[in-house]
């Protein structure tokens, strides 16, 4: 926003838009619900980055992706006051290859705050079908996830159109390889925008994984789930 109007001009803006209704603004669970794709991104993307992801991110890429998020409900990983978002991306497009399934779980706490728990499916498969109004959730228990810890736990930070959330850097791990390496992501919602990137770098330094290998994922909202 502009500074140093004049105060006459101030005050007249201020008028034209007394009448405007208040953006509502959803909880940060439910605020992702809903059908994304990042086409517009690819479409934008310099050439040299619409390239097929390397092992070892020897060079940046961004590739195509379809996005949806559901609610769902986990009463045996969500309480009744948290609210749990089962989320299934496609390569390329809405029909595409599963590139990715989690159960992320928005919990408040108290003085307003928000923290976000992320869990990886050791069985991902058995979930690939499932969606909106899915009853596949309600049985869900730690022991069919893998957690991360409460060191690994994303406070929410909210925003006047979305919020934002990384995780700390006290986010350490061992993969299922054996190896350690420190976990690190940056979430952004800003109205029906959505931007995401992580990343795992292992104790010598050099990355395990970087998701995408360039930019973040740049995501639109298009519609509601389905």
């Amino acid at each position: 926003m502009h500074k140093g109007w004049f105060t006459a001009s101030l005050a007249l803006g201020l008028t034209a838009c007394a009448g405007l209704p208040t953006p509502q603004v959803l909880p940060p669970g439910q605020a992702l619900v809903g059908t994304w794709d990042n086409q517009a991104q690819i479409k934008a993307a310099p050439a040299e980055l619409l390239r097929t992801p390397a092992a070892g991110n020897v060079y940046p890429w961004v590739d195509a992706q379809s996005a949806q998020f559901f609610e769902v409900r986990a009463p045996k990983i969500a309480g009744p006051k948290d609210q749990a978002i089962y989320l299934i991306w496609r390569s390329g497009s809405e029909k595409g290859p599963i590139s990715r399934q989690r159960l992320w779980v928005f919990r408040p706490q108290a003085n307003d705050v928000t923290l976000m728990d992320f869990y990886a499916f050791k069985s991902p498969e058995a979930f690939a079908a499932e969606g909106q109004g899915s009853t596949a959730f309600q049985t869900l228990t730690l022991e069919d996830l893998t957690a991360y810890g409460p060191a690994c736990s994303l406070p929410v930070v909210k925003t006047a159109t979305g919020w934002t959330a990384s995780i700390p850097a006290t986010c350490s791990i061992t993969a299922r390889s054996g190896r350690k390496m420190t976990l690190s992501a940056n979430l952004t919602l800003d109205g029906d925008r959505f931007s995401y990137q992580e990343q795992g770098v292992l104790e010598t330094g050099a990355y395990a994984f970087k998701v995408p290998g360039g930019p973040a994922y740049q995501f639109n909202k298009k519609g509601p789930a389905s």
